[in-house]
């Protein structure tokens, strides 16, 4: 180094020494400090992405009061919508509601038969209910029963009405049979795992059908 620097201004050593110095200190910032840095920069992502999750769990926690109001009235809804379908016959409460508007309108009541349930039809959540009634009393008592069937708690259909004269009319004049039909919900049966529902993609066509082409 001497040598190279012999004859050399003085200023000439200088520049040597500071730009040795340069490259030690970026050298050893390279070994050193930058690896620091990336431990740092490694712990600000953490740091951002931990702020954010809890930001976000605040943000929820401040909408929680509202997914519960939101939960109660939906519990409420599906109470009203159970009452108006249920999933059960309820065949003593019918008996009782039949009974009772009977007796309000002085009728004499000589049949109330439940058939067995039948069956969904169609791919439809419900099956059909229909209760057959025969009554003796008045026609305008029997039009206010129509009308309360109609209105009661459950859906309730008034069919097939055969309406006739009693041959001796004294405190009740006609005779009357017709079908109070109701509905009760189906709950669908579960889907067998690995097997895809009728009509979705993927699903197998039904059993029995024949392969075209032959004649």
């Amino acid at each position: 180094m001497a040598a190279l620097l012999e004859g050399k201004p003085w200023y000439f050593g200088l520049i040597v020494g500071v730009v040795i110095a340069v490259a030690i200190v970026w050298g050893m910032h390279y070994l050193l400090i930058a690896d620091i840095d990336e431990q740092i920069r490694v712990a600000e992502a953490k740091i951002k992405e931990l702020d954010t999750k809890i930001e976000q769990g605040r943000s929820a926690q401040r909408k929680l009061p509202q997914f519960r109001e939101e939960v109660h009235r939906l519990e409420l809804e599906l109470e009203k919508l159970r009452r108006i379908l249920p999933s059960t016959r309820n065949t003593e409460e019918i008996i009782k509601k039949i009974k009772s508007l009977v007796d309000q309108g002085d009728f004499v009541l000589h049949k109330l038969t439940f058939p067995k349930l039948a069956p969904a039809q169609g791919g439809d959540p419900y099956a059909e209910w229909p209760i057959s009634v025969s009554v003796d009393g008045r026609y305008h008592n029997l039009a206010i029963l129509f009308n309360r069937l109609s209105n009661f708690s459950r859906i309730m259909n008034v069919e097939q009405i055969n309406i006739g004269a009693l041959s001796v009319q004294t405190d009740r004049t006609i005779t009357s049979d017709f079908v109070a039909k109701t509905f009760v919900y189906v709950e669908p049966p579960p889907t067998p795992p690995g097997q895809a529902k009728p009509g979705a993609p993927g699903a197998k066509p039904a059993a029995g059908g024949k392969a075209g082409g032959g004649t």
